[in-house]
């Protein structure tokens, strides 16, 4: 019976949340943010293992292998005097929690498993400030998950927890106790099977009282056990986590915390509380109840696979949080009856990156769009970036892509570290084979989509004319050219297809699987080729290559667009990747115009580069106007992050490959980007399609780059802020007779020049006068049209 009403209580609250807000919201979607003054400076992570361990792994006098467990080790040490700082190297498979004296000092620590198949990774945190002179008690509350198949993390098949801040080591010296609180969820509610992660069940009944305290007596616990020195197998090399701890947002009241609160129930009931927008989150609750009582807490997300919680009460006031975290707008408590409700609340944690980007029209809706495309990037970064917080919680070569670019134009630099973690752990697990996994790490099969991958190589070669950094390029670069080397070209000079793992292109319908495939080869050529040139290599082998496809894919010319010979009509990605990838030419952008605006394949996925195709066509409007149409479900929807899919049922509510439209809005609309690496020159090209006011700011790794673009009939100004040391080429929408004024004075008019101001006319060319300039300190600009 029991699991019968967890399966309906999952079920209510899913249809519940389908079907809320179905119509037009009265408001549409933002977030409340403000941007920093500063945006944070670039760096790499550290892919050096560490070496010279004194530290063991320590468990209890258990083998260590029984999966979902969960630890409590404890060690005093004392001190003559307070130390500044001390820095504590930290690992634990599966996951930790830090406290000190009692107060917590690491919140979820620990990324999951697999810089290589076969090692780990470790935390460094500087524990100087929460010690005292005498005594402190150090206390870790270790969970070992133990799954053998996932699609995020690698088991060791041991647990382990390991310590080392100076001669504070982790060995038997150190207390160790099974939580006997924690037990197996055996409901009909699992996480989907490529989660690591399992439900939380929490038995208070049995919960061993407050042993986090300085105070506590751990004379019954015995010793720890030590099973080998840091660097050992099953736990391999230790490789810095490369990315910050998580940021905690500290517990939050829901919004309709106070409905609830001092209420208690005759008969048991289905609660719904709600967060402002899509959060990763761990559910927290204080209650007064008889022992025994069962507690229910999920989301919107848990018929699909999401993790869920279960909370046995004991007798009495009591407190407890769920820190398996879960992701949602509505969180589902199922009270019993007779349980009072002191507090409900919850603890947003996240990526520590800060919203540093922001794009604004007068349109609602494409602001709104941003705005949620900002919201969903961010829920589905955590260890790694992720296709969907709640279902896989996997790191897909494609979202990845996608995510980077979008993290350019919303995040700060440390959102950067994200990606520069998850390109190395793909690199760590190339084997003899050369294939570039497209789920790293996983222990499941479906380990190469080669079209995803293609795109990833692409996708290098936009982290690094965003970021300027060379020795990234230089990382990637031979892994790359062996990769696409792995792929036959036939005698029709089209490559022969490669199914990979898993023969995947696009959830999209009709996709002519000849046109795509070689058209993202010949991306992939391409981004190498101009890699090359970058870090000085031959590549000749890849020009011929290019030519060859070149060839091929002509024939694949008809009259109504690209169409290979077992498609019935020309496919809208296929179309596009010609475009993009530079084997359509300028002759032939009418007819795939058409092809864009008449056919609708794409998954929202795919959608993204549908997108930048029209744009790079310079047909903005035709982009706008399919943006706003194929996302319109999306944007009126009352949620706060994007689907994977058009319909909102066929998958998860928060699929950051949905967000595509956030980049073509600020490169495009608004029209900022780098033309040479790192924005060492960049343009600011707007291109408003009807009268609009249009503001964006972009973190480039120069420094901000800000613009308000008015557009009214016959007018337009342009105020720009640009940060020193980069070179702006700054587009001026201007006919002929028309005058520019800069601050105030007509600078440029009828061909004739003025200069003013360190700014430099370059060009008169497609309706805009272009002019340069390179301050030397940050700089405010004000361009308008003087008639």
């Amino acid at each position: 019976m029991n699991r019968i009403i967890s399966f309906f209580l999952a079920v209510i609250t899913f249809f519940s949340n389908l079907f809320a807000g179905g119509g037009s919201s009265k408001m549409l979607f933002r977030n409340d943010y403000t941007i920093p003054e500063t945006p944070a400076g670039y760096s790499r992570i550290d892919t050096v293992p560490k070496t010279g361990w004194k530290a063991k792994y320590i468990w209890d006098s258990s083998d260590g292998s029984e999966e979902n467990v969960w630890m409590c080790l404890r060690k005093t040490v004392d001190f003559s005097s307070a130390p500044g700082e001390l820095k504590a190297y930290i690992s634990a498979d599966s996951r930790y929690w830090l406290y000190i004296n009692g107060e917590n000092v690491v919140f979820e620590g620990n990324v999951k498993r697999g810089p290589t198949p076969d090692d780990s990774y470790f935390d460094t945190v500087d524990i100087g400030p929460y010690l005292r002179s005498g005594k402190n008690v150090i206390c870790a509350l270790v969970w070992y998950w133990g799954k053998d198949t996932s699609f995020s993390n690698t088991d060791s098949g041991r647990a382990g927890f390991l310590f080392e801040a100076g001669d504070i080591i982790s060995d038997s010296s150190w207390k160790a106790c099974r939580h006997p609180a924690y037990l197996d969820d055996n409901g009909a509610s699992q996480p989907n099977y490529r989660l690591p992660e399992f439900n939380i069940y929490y038995d208070a009944r049995k919960d061993p009282g407050d042993w986090l305290s300085p105070g506590f007596d751990e004379s019954a616990w015995k010793n720890a056990a030590e099973n080998g020195t840091g660097g050992c197998a099953p736990w391999g090399r230790l490789f810095p986590r490369g990315i910050p701890l998580l940021k905690d947002y500290g517990l939050k009241d829901y919004i309709n915390s106070d409905d609830y609160t001092g209420r208690t129930f005759l008969i048991k009931k289905v609660i719904t509380l709600d967060i402002p927008y899509n959060a990763q989150c761990t559910p927290y609750l204080k209650v007064k109840s008889k022992a025994g009582k069962k507690i229910r807490i999920i989301t919107e997300n848990t018929w699909i696979g999401a993790v869920s919680d279960t909370y046995i009460t004991k007798e009495g006031e009591q407190a407890f949080e769920a820190l398996g975290w879960f992701n949602g707008e509505h969180i589902s408590y199922e009270i019993p009856a007779g349980v009072k409700i002191l507090e409900l609340k919850y603890r947003e944690t996240g990526y520590d990156t800060e919203f540093s980007g922001l794009f604004e029209s007068k349109n609602e809706k494409l602001t709104a769009l941003w705005q949620k495309s900002l919201r969903t990037l961010y829920v589905t970064m955590r260890d790694n970036f992720m296709d969907c917080p709640d279902r896989e919680r996997a790191q897909w070569w494609g979202d990845v892509t996608n995510e980077m670019a979008m993290s350019m134009y919303s995040l700060d630099a440390k959102s950067y570290l994200l990606y520069q973690k998850g390109v190395a752990s793909m690199l760590g697990h190339v084997d003899s084979t050369n294939v570039l996994q497209t789920v790293v790490p996983s222990t499941d099969s479906f380990f190469e989509l080669p079209v995803q991958q293609l795109a990833g190589i692409c996708g290098f070669w936009t982290y690094y004319m965003y970021t300027g950094d060379r020795e990234f390029l230089s990382s990637v670069y031979d892994a790359g050219v062996n990769y696409v080397n792995l792929w036959n070209i036939g005698q029709n000079n089209l490559v022969e297809h490669r199914a990979g793992s898993w023969d995947w292109l696009d959830w999209g319908n009709f996709a002519d699987v000849e046109a795509i495939e070689n058209a993202w080869y010949y991306y992939a050529l391409s981004c190498l080729d101009d890699m090359a040139g970058v870090l000085g290599k031959d590549s000749n082998d890849i020009r011929e290559r290019m030519s060859r496809i070149s060839a091929g894919y002509e024939s694949l010319w008809t009259k109504n667009g690209y169409k290979s010979g077992g498609t019935v009509a020309p496919d809208d990605r296929a179309n596009a990747l010609a475009v993009i990838s530079g084997l359509a030419g300028s002759d032939k952008y009418d007819v795939i115009s058409s092809v864009l605006k008449s056919t609708k394949n794409s998954s929202p996925y795919m959608e993204y580069y549908v997108l930048e195709a029209l744009c790079r066509m310079d047909r903005y409007d035709i982009a706008k106007s399919r943006m706003l149409q194929r996302y319109g479900s999306m944007i009126e929807e009352n949620y706060s992050t994007l689907w994977e899919g058009w319909v909102k049922a066929d998958g998860t509510s928060n699929h950051a490959w949905s967000g595509g439209p956030l980049v073509i809005m600020s490169k495009y609309f608004a029209g900022i980007r780098p033309v040479k690496a790192g924005y060492e020159e960049y343009i600011i090209k707007p291109q408003l399609t009807e009268p609009d006011t249009v503001k964006c700011v972009v973190p480039s790794v120069k420094g901000y780059i800000s613009v308000t673009e008015t557009k009214t009939d016959g007018a337009f100004t342009l105020d720009a802020s640009l940060p020193e040391g980069a070179r702006a080429l700054i587009y001026v929408p201007c006919s002929d007779g028309q005058a520019v004024k800069l601050d105030g004075s007509v600078i440029y008019q009828s061909g004739s020049f003025t200069g003013s101001g360190g700014v430099s006319f370059v060009e008169q060319s497609e309706g805009f006068a272009v002019f340069s300039v390179r301050p030397a300190r940050n700089l405010s600009l004000h361009f308008e049209l003087a008639g």
